[in-house]
């Protein structure tokens, strides 16, 4: 009897806790006031007859990283970095003004002007307002799509804060000018980089990984395999902001990027943007995006 009801106890304390943990929590808008990293993926998608293996497709892909606060009234504001198809908005963030509103099952709505569009969000809030999960109901262009996932930020980042070895994971769509003159010649990729930066910002590395038809296993290494190797320097500011370079022997550019730390500068969402080239002539990254991920300190 005794185990029994011993057992019983310890599932309800289980079932409890596992709640308590992992759970939404409370949903208040309270609650869920804060600063928050964010970050929207997606595409704009026409898709046709295809080859057999590829689409035939007018291809679009969205991302956004950038940063948003709401306010215990419901309103707020936020800053962003985006590519949207053949649209790359640069290096300077452009505000925006969403305004939130939330329902007792944890749920809301996020709605705010893009230009003369107006851009909706419905989102779910888990682990207590610590993360909001949002899918686009309303774009500017009627066929646009893309998830958010936006995490909170709980203080300040600041340049100590993001030191040691870190995981960046990458996407992109890069011309492979070997082949032709771009536009025809964009290919998608897939990057791995594990970069070691110092507490001033400064970093090396190895990327590995492939885009089109082309891996790093083509630039040759000693001993071979390593990916080839980049560096470049990262600034973050106190607000978890943060913009950086990157030079590597595969492309005769600095790569310049923007994004914003979370998590005690743990993590973090990154956005390829601009391209500087030896003749100071620059030109806008096609498609990127990178997630970031403390691996060692």
């Amino acid at each position: 009897m005794n185990g029994r009801y011993g057992l019983a106890v310890l599932f309800l304390c289980l079932s409890l806790c596992v709640s308590a943990a992992y759970g939404q929590g409370v949903c208040t808008m309270q609650n869920l006031a804060g600063t928050y990293a964010f970050k929207s993926i997606g595409s704009s998608t026409i898709a046709g007859p295809g080859d057999g293996f590829h689409w035939k497709a007018s291809y679009a892909p969205i991302a956004f990283v950038g940063w948003f606060t709401i306010n215990p009234d419901g309103s707020g504001e936020g800053s962003s970095w985006g590519i949207a198809g053949a649209v790359n908005f640069g290096l300077a963030p452009f505000p925006f003004y969403p305004t939130f509103t939330l329902n007792d099952n944890c749920t809301g709505t996020m709605e705010y002007a893009f230009g003369e569009s107006i851009l909706k969000e419905k989102f779910v809030v888990l682990d207590n307002g610590r993360e909001i999960r949002g899918v686009v109901m309303q774009t500017a262009i009627a066929t646009g799509t893309w998830f958010t996932t936006a995490r909170r930020i709980t203080s300040s980042c600041g340049q100590n804060k993001v030191h040691g070895l870190y995981l960046f994971e990458c996407s992109d769509l890069l011309p492979l000018s070997v082949v032709s003159p771009p536009p025809d010649n964009i290919f998608a990729g897939a990057f791995q980089i594990q970069m070691l930066i110092s507490p001033g910002g400064d970093y090396s590395g190895r990327m590995v990984g492939k885009v089109g038809p082309i891996t790093s296993d083509a630039f040759p290494t000693d001993p071979p395999g390593l990916g080839f190797p980049v560096s470049g320097k990262i600034t973050v500011h106190n607000d978890c902001t943060a913009e950086g370079t990157l030079i590597s022997p595969a492309e005769p550019s600095i790569n310049m990027a923007r994004g914003v730390f979370f998590d005690e500068g743990r993590q973090g969402y990154w956005l390829p943007l601009d391209n500087l080239f030896p003749d100071g002539t620059t030109s806008p990254t096609v498609y990127g995006y990178c997630s970031i991920t403390l691996m060692d300190r």
